[in-house]
């Protein structure tokens, strides 16, 4: 419960701005629909009571509606040849004004649903390039088999993703204030460079066991569900939910089999 109120507390600081921006956005398109209920709402008929005691509409009785009737859908938008059928036609304009605001930051899919849209073969093939490294990498480092590769497969889109291609930078790396090699760019942004892809796996398994990720070094070289969760809260990437797309391509894909 701590763990859970501590990434809750620690999102809310990273994101304050633009929650507040989606609190303040929900309440003018609230305030915007109750007026424009209020301007377009459906008219009322007026009634008086009659001398008789019963009910009867004021001024000239209207014609009662056809049994085929349909009460016409009012809206501020140019009449269309159909009327809407349902509510649910109205919920690309909801998902267009919070795309068009950017409340909810990139639209972009995730890491793990890209990953999941390229080819079964190229993904397999990839495991059984790599899952020996891994294991050896468990073995002098303690870090899970089935992280090393699911983290691979994540940040190098099996070896698809431009710094991978380009630079064999598997783990998608930045280069850091204490990192000396070779260097590229991608997007504008620096990345390490390696020479070969032993030389890659090597330097993620020295990173995620130095520096701010060294208490991680703790955990059972086969508790990749610890490993999973520490990479995400100490910012191993800038995916909020990093631990459960880890998580999610082990078990997709049965890495835990080489832990």
């Amino acid at each position: 419960m701590i763990l859970v109120l501590t990434r809750l507390m620690s999102f809310a600081g990273r994101h304050w701005l633009r929650l507040f921006i989606i609190g303040v956005a929900l309440f003018l398109l609230s305030d915007k629909q109750v007026s424009f209920n209020l301007r377009l709402g459906t008219p009322q008929r007026i009634k008086t009571i009659a001398p008789g005691g019963n009910l009867e509409p004021a001024g000239v009785p209207l014609p009662a509606p056809a049994a085929n009737y349909e009460s016409p859908v009012l809206t501020d938008a140019e009449p269309t040849a159909e009327p809407l059928a349902n509510e649910a036609t109205r919920a690309p304009e909801k998902a267009s004004f919070l795309e068009r605001f950017n409340l909810f930051g990139s639209s972009e899919p995730s890491k793990y649903d890209r990953l999941t849209r390229k080819e079964e073969q190229v993904i397999a093939a990839f495991i059984r390039r790599f899952s020996n490294v891994a294991q050896a990498e468990q073995e002098k480092f303690g870090i899970p088999a089935s992280i090393t590769l699911a983290s691979a497969l994540l940040h190098g889109q099996a070896g698809e993703a431009p710094a991978a291609k380009n630079y064999l930078n598997y783990f998608d790396l930045g280069c850091q204030d204490d990192w000396a090699g070779p260097t590229g760019r991608i997007s504008g942004q620096c990345v390490r460079a390696y020479e070969n892809a032993w030389t890659s796996f090597r330097d993620h398994s020295l990173y995620v066991t130095s520096g701010k990720f060294s208490a991680m070094t703790q955990f059972s070289e086969t508790d990749y569900r610890r490993w999973a969760a520490g990479l995400d809260e100490l910012g191993f990437s800038d995916s909020d939910d990093l631990a459960e797309q880890l998580l999610r391509t082990v078990d997709r894909f049965q890495l835990f089999r080489f832990d």
